[in-house]
């Protein structure tokens, strides 16, 4: 059923996917003094990798009556997440090695992929508890 929690995570979900297309990440003040506001599309595979997490959390809201394949969905999108996490961190770290920073910040654009993460694995929980919920109620017919 499309009502249950796992939706609005999943819907959550693609949410933090689709914001991160304009969404700064890390602000840093350079030894010239000028600002640099480093955006989550500077990354094109972070980006993409993003976006295609939104996609996919997208889909799994609709598979709701092949619950095995949307908790495998929302698994991946997960993982998918972490590697996102990864990507992320280590574009910002080349970007300080290359440039002569005197301060750099972490916007909240960076807290979207752990909020995605987050979100996918409370939806894979929801949709497993149903699972067990549907097993238990076969097994008393």
């Amino acid at each position: 059923m499309i009502q249950r929690v796992q939706t609005i995570w999943l819907a959550a979900a693609a949410i933090c996917g689709f914001a991160m297309a304009n969404t700064p990440l890390f602000t840093a003040t350079l030894a010239d003094q000028t600002k640099r506001s480093i955006l989550a599309a500077e990354s094109l595979l972070a980006f993409a990798l993003a976006v295609g997490i939104a996609v996919l959390s997208t889909v799994a809201i609709f598979m709701y009556k092949n619950r095995k394949t949307q908790y495998k969905m929302a698994i991946i999108g997960a993982l998918l997440s972490a590697v996102v996490i990864g990507l992320q961190v280590w574009y910002i770290e080349d970007f300080k090695k290359e440039n002569a920073i005197v301060q750099g910040t972490y916007q909240w654009g960076g807290l979207l992929p752990i909020a995605m993460m987050i979100f996918l694995f409370l939806a894979s929980a929801g949709i497993r508890k149903d699972e067990k919920l549907i097993k238990s109620l076969d097994r008393l017919r």
